[in-house]
């Protein structure tokens, strides 16, 4: 078996959603509230407690994958614990850019909008996503090649002095 002595980059994506309201069951709203932070904040918190000592210093990488529904608690109700699960991801992530920047490691999140053509929005009606594209400044829904290309410049050289940062990758959707 193979170990690994180093890592340099360790992107942080697994997340998934499913609608807690106010109205959802107490006993069906803690075991999706759970189950929602398990996976979009606990999981995010553990890779990067067990990547820690292994990420290259200098120029180590931590990037987590947010969301826009960490600033607007979700783009319709039911969205309590994935928006909650994804402000904590966002609070880590300052957390772990502070506590790695003395070994000059970079720790930032990308934070998506609305992303066509995905597992997570595949089965979205087409008026929801017409509403999404219609508040949209940019006009049109992103693609899983922007949020690419976000972590791609955070993984680079060139993200080299940004640490800290969540970064909206949202074609403008939901500012001011």
């Amino acid at each position: 078996m193979t170990q690994l002595n180093k890592v340099d980059v360790l992107v942080n994506a697994a997340g998934f959603t499913r609608s807690v309201s106010l109205s959802t069951p107490i006993e069906e709203a803690e075991a999706d509230w759970d189950a929602l932070v398990d996976a979009n904040l606990k999981g995010s918190f553990l890779m990067a407690h067990v990547a820690a000592p292994l990420l290259a210093s200098p120029g180590g990488r931590v990037i987590n994958i947010g969301s826009i529904g960490a600033q607007t608690g979700g783009s319709r109700p039911g969205s309590l614990a994935y928006a909650a699960a994804k402000s904590g991801l966002h609070g880590l992530t300052y957390a772990l850019a502070r506590e790695l920047a003395p070994r000059a490691i970079t720790a930032n999140a990308v934070a998506p909008g609305f992303i066509a053509d995905t597992g997570f929005t595949g089965g979205w009606p087409q008026d929801r996503i017409a509403a999404i594209v219609a508040e949209t400044p940019m006009a049109r829904p992103g693609t899983p090649a922007d949020i690419a290309g976000a972590v791609l410049w955070l993984a680079s050289e060139a993200g080299s002095f940004v640490t800290g940062a969540v970064i909206p990758v949202n074609g403008g959707w939901r500012i001011g």
